[in-house]
């Protein structure tokens, strides 16, 4: 019996969306500012039931400071180790959507962080993003120019 929500394939690419506004030269505020706007469109139930309680606690994380003005987004002030927790937590979260790395990643936001070097850790910024197309196309999702647009 499928247990996974008719709207999962709509969770994956809020994810994506949020992953993909993660990469650019905008400060890190305004990229989480945008991911966390993706994020806010979904619903626990359009999770898997084993992803509910961590997205509702990556939520809590993202929201503590509102989003948004009654005219327009505003970044959000967050200290550098913060904001790369969360930006973790999203990819995190995104690549567990997406059927994960490993068998049981554990709790996505409040997880001790083992120090292991990982193999996007020494490339540039360009490669990364390749890196990351290449494992949504895998994925069956595409991402076009225009997409995900972070405006500065």
């Amino acid at each position: 019996m499928n247990t996974e929500p008719e709207s999962l394939p709509y969770a994956k690419q809020k994810f994506c969306d949020a992953v993909y506004a993660l990469i650019g030269n905008a400060t890190i505020d305004r990229r989480l500012t945008y991911a966390a706007s993706y994020l806010m469109m979904l619903q626990s139930r359009d999770l898997p039931a084993g992803t509910r309680d961590d997205f509702e606690k990556l939520k809590r994380k993202l929201t503590r400071i509102p989003l948004s003005s009654a005219t327009a987004c505003m970044p959000r002030p967050i200290s550098e180790d913060d904001a790369v927790k969360l930006a973790k937590a999203i990819l995190s979260m995104f690549v567990q959507l997406l059927g994960g790395l490993i068998a049981d990643p554990g709790p996505i936001v409040e997880r001790e962080e083992v120090r292991t070097p990982s193999k996007f850790e020494n490339m540039r910024a360009d490669e990364i993003e390749a890196a990351l197309m290449k494992m949504l196309a895998d994925h069956g999702i595409t991402v076009s120019a225009g997409d995900a647009t972070v405006p500065q």
